[in-house]
């Protein structure tokens, strides 16, 4: 994807979605016969988009801060394997998948 790390990749969706909704309720001036069913959908894209947001600033919270090994900054981790946020080095909290070595995308 376009960013790495999981807390940056759930944003850029609700941020598409944003836009997916925008586009929805614009097509609704292009049919005025079935505005209202537009505006109603894409304001659910729109909806759901914020909902996505503040689920994920509740997760942001709740990160493990961790130094990446690779570029010394701080990121945040999801789970017990993540990227880095900045240059996507592969972050994990697994002892035993500590040693391995696993190619970059």
């Amino acid at each position: 994807m376009l960013f790495a790390g999981k807390i940056n990749k759930f944003r850029t969706v609700a941020l598409l979605m944003i836009f997916i909704g925008m586009g929805i309720m614009y097509l609704g001036f292009l049919w005025r016969e079935a505005m209202a069913v537009f505006f109603i959908l894409g304001l659910l894209g729109v909806g759901s988009s914020v909902a996505i947001y503040f689920w994920v600033g509740v997760l942001s919270t709740q990160a493990v801060q961790v130094e990446c090994p690779e570029c010394n900054r701080a990121t945040k981790m999801l789970g017990k394997m993540d990227e880095c946020m900045f240059c996507k080095a592969r972050l994990t909290l697994d002892p035993e998948q500590a040693g391995t070595d696993h190619p970059k995308k």
